[in-house]
């Protein structure tokens, strides 16, 4: 049969050359399917491509063809192999809800929880899932200090913040816990003096009496108890060490790994806030103490609640303690003094989706504000992940982030998120091709980074196989050479073998020049095996990457620009030897550009484009005007610098009945659906295709401008989407013009003010400066006469009475 198949597949791909338009999309059709020997690769080459599962049909005729060319050639309705239904179903959907008290188990923060679905290969399924972060959700606090020499006055600041740390925790949850723990330094030589003295009391250089030197104590186990965790802080002993490096990793690996003693619950918010003055070992700092054994990541705590095992563990890495934070979900506060700062910023930036950096006061009194902001900044960020990376599915992730009304964009993170916000995300969940043709599942979860609990499962059939795959037919007497066992009708080579007989084994070096022969492309002028573009292994051709067909001849087709599928993907068309075979309705290279012209039609018209340009592959090429050669713009070619849009004019109403609050998200005029959402002081997008128009209306006695931007609609039945991006409002005409005409009055009778002033003014410096030289005239004159002129006579006549005249004696 393989033979016969060759030549069939040959003499189609010389009669595809010397046919063309519908003949040859019929040729490929046909091709696509009858180049496959096996049933799972039949029915995942192209979706009307079927296989004959009869052990007697006729060797002369492929096995893989159409329904119709199967039935003609002798294989019977029942013996003929279809692709299985596609799947979907929503098997788990409880609706969102809060925290409830007294029942953790009521909580949901996303919606659905799980969903059963199928793919096939080249095939896209998008999936709309809700998250909302719970109010009061429970919170597991775990102080972990640093309890060296020179932190001893941080742990009487603790103490005394007895009456504000419930209050504090109370605005936060009201369902929290605290648990206490504490580190020094591996009581190892050169960490510690070893002198018997300094061992019992690392204190005695001070004149005091301390605890001697532990790696990780653990205290207190998580209560809601506020005054028990004070109690055990305050009987909590100070020790010291002989550097400013202490176990802050290998302390926060034995306070995440011991679950049952620290008390961390199953569905909480678990954080760790993380005080210290020091810097930190990593893996490696303990081999110089004798510590050679890589950290084990489990619990090692006594009775007593000490880390049993710091002499022969090394300290942790920080990959390591990525992992614990991933595996466990806990989030870390590093509260740390500004003298190592920097360190720890370092840090956060390797481990940034689990910590968070803030500076403490050398006393550490400012603990709760910063107890506050890590806590505000952790649950403000809403992140995803997945672990499709076990098998053939891919997921691709789009948000709006919880922006009502906002597009949606590819990202997995969220920031700024507050509680009572709905975030809206929606998977692409994907399978480029069959890593085998045989049936499969996978199982995805999807969860959110920092908590876990709460997870969408994805149940995905993979279709690549067929039904009659695990039917051995024993009760057939059709006989199959050694090492083969019949699959679905042929004899297949069991895994391993390989070569016509199926005696040929896979790890055979050499294969004889019969073997290699057969990856030779017959009637080709080529004599190279496998076309120079892969191996030849026991009689069969293994390609090389972008390289297909039973000799690999074939080179990949090329890939959808919008979707990264190989011909557009399922429903667009397949690759048939380097060639797309588009299905009904698509064209192009790829397979992405729509038959029709549809998508170059504005709403509420039936002209292409406006009638000013040309529809390519579903998008507008606008031509220029008539009048001054400018060139027509807009997603549909509708506008130019000296012309009326008229898509704006459509678009009005909708944005009016929106402002009017009559009508929801969704408006319908004349039977054209659009949608109307807000994005006030939003900036429009850069995309060319976004058009923004001017709505003027009366509120209120004022005139308000609102304006607004449309683009086509990317969701069926929607003809176009509108974004009103911002809103200004004025006074009225009427009150303008009465406006600027008092004000036009009162500038003109200021202006005469202040030039009457200004004569006025003139006027008096200049008699001021005139009396000023009267004066200087007036005084040099005066001067001047002090000397007589000798042709002065004076008018003055003196008279004298004789002294002999009697006087008055009263004169």
């Amino acid at each position: 049969m393989l033979g016969k198949s060759v030549v069939i597949i040959v003499n189609l791909c010389v009669l595809l050359g010397s046919v063309s338009g519908q003949g040859q999309q019929l040729l490929l059709n046909k091709l696509v399917c009858i180049e496959h020997q096996e049933c799972g690769a039949c029915l995942s080459a192209a979706a009307h491509c079927r296989w004959c599962a009869d052990p007697y049909y006729s060797p002369a005729a492929p096995r893989c063809n159409d329904d119709e060319s199967l039935v003609s050639t002798g294989c019977s309705q029942g013996m003929i192999q279809r692709p299985e239904k596609p799947i979907w179903e929503v098997a788990e959907n409880r609706s969102l809800q809060d925290m409830q008290p007294g029942s953790h188990e009521a909580v949901v923060q996303i919606q659905p929880q799980r969903i059963k679905l199928s793919l096939k290969a080249r095939e896209t399924q998008k999936i709309r899932f809700s998250y909302r972060p719970a109010k009061n959700y429970p919170l597991d606090l775990y102080y972990l200090m640093d309890l060296t020499w020179s932190m001893k006055d941080d742990k009487e600041t603790l103490v005394s913040l007895r009456d504000d740390l419930p209050t504090l925790l109370k605005n936060l949850t009201d369902n929290f816990r605290l648990g206490f723990g504490s580190f020094a330094e591996k009581p190892l030589m050169p960490y510690i003096s070893v002198d018997p003295r300094r061992l019992a009391n690392p204190c005695s250089v001070e004149q005091q009496a301390c605890e001697a030197t532990y790696s990780y104590k653990h205290h207190l186990s998580l209560t809601n108890k506020v005054n028990d965790f004070i109690e055990h802080v305050n009987s909590s002993s100070v020790t010291a060490n002989l550097d400013n490096a202490e176990a802050q990793l290998e302390a926060l690996v034995q306070a995440i790994a011991c679950v049952s003693k620290v008390g961390w619950s199953t569905q909480s918010r678990k954080i760790v806030i993380l005080l210290t003055d020091g810097l930190m070992h990593t893996a490696g700092d303990g081999k110089l103490g004798g510590a050679t054994l890589k950290n084990d990541e489990n619990c090692h705590l006594n009775e007593d609640g000490y880390y049993s095992e710091a002499g022969i563990y090394d300290y942790p890495s920080v990959a390591q303690v990525y992992r614990m934070l991933d595996k466990y979900k806990v989030n870390v506060i590093f509260a740390v003094t500004e003298s190592v700062k920097y360190h720890y910023d370092s840090l956060h930036r390797l481990l940034e989706d689990y910590t968070y950096v803030a500076k403490l006061e050398s006393d550490s009194s400012n603990i709760l504000k910063l107890v506050k902001m890590g806590y505000e900044d952790i649950v403000s960020v809403v992140d995803f992940e997945d672990d499709s990376e076990s098998g053939p599915v891919k997921v691709k992730y789009f948000t709006d982030c919880g922006v009502k009304g906002g597009a949606f964009v590819e990202a997995t993170r969220c920031t700024g998120v507050e509680y009572g916000m709905t975030l809206n995300y929606e998977a692409h969940v994907s399978l480029d091709s069959c890593p085998e043709y045989k049936k499969m599942s996978q199982t995805i979860k999807i969860s959110e980074i920092q908590l876990g609990q709460d997870s969408l499962t994805l149940e995905v059939e993979i279709q690549c196989g067929c039904e009659c795959e695990g039917d051995l037919q024993k009760d057939i007497s059709l006989t199959c050479p050694f090492n083969s066992h019949i699959v679905c009708g042929v004899c297949l080579c069991n895994k391993g073998w390989s070569g016509p007989s199926c005696d040929c084994s896979i790890e055979d070096e050499f294969a004889s020049a019969t073997l290699m022969s057969q990856c030779r492309e017959p009637n080709s002028t080529r004599s190279i095996a496998c076309s120079g573009a892969g191996d030849c292994v026991c009689g069969e051709c293994q390609c090389d990457r972008g390289f297909s067909g039973r000799y690999c001849q074939c080179k990949a087709c090329e890939l959808s620009v919008e979707n990264g599928m190989e011909c557009g993907g399922v429903g667009r068309g397949v690759c048939v030897c380097g060639t797309c075979a588009c299905a009904a309705g698509w064209r192009g290279d790829a397979c992405d550009c729509p038959d029709t012209s549809d998508a170059c039609l504005p709403p509420g018209s039936d002209l292409v484009c406006s009638g000013h340009g040309d529809c390519v592959c579903g998008q507008c090429q606008c031509s220029v005007t008539e009048e001054d050669g400018s060139k027509y713009t807009g997603a549909f070619c509708e506008t130019c610098p000296t012309c009326e849009n008229p898509l704006c004019v459509n678009a009005e109403p909708c944005v009016l009945c929106h402002l009017n609050s009559s009508c929801t998200d969704l408006c319908t005029i004349a039977n054209i659906n659009y949608t109307v959402n807000e994005r006030m002081n939003e900036p429009a997008s850069a995309d060319e295709y976004e058009t923004s128009c001017i709505l003027r209306r009366y509120e209120d006695g004022l005139e308000c401008e609102y304006r607004y931007t449309y683009y086509a609609g990317a969701e069926a039945m929607i003809a176009m989407e509108i974004v009103i991006r911002s809103k200004e409002c004025y006074q009225t005409t009427s009150a303008r013009l009465m406006m600027s005409g008092l004000v036009i009055i009162a500038c003109v009778v200021a202006a005469g003010l202040v030039v009457i002033l200004g004569v006025k003014s003139a006027q008096i410096v200049s008699d001021r400066r005139a009396y000023a030289k009267f004066l200087q005239e007036a005084q040099e004159s005066r001067k001047n006469m002090q000397e007589l002129n000798p042709l002065y006579i004076s008018p003055i006549s003196e008279f004298r009475l004789p002294d002999e005249f009697p006087r008055d004696k009263q004169d």
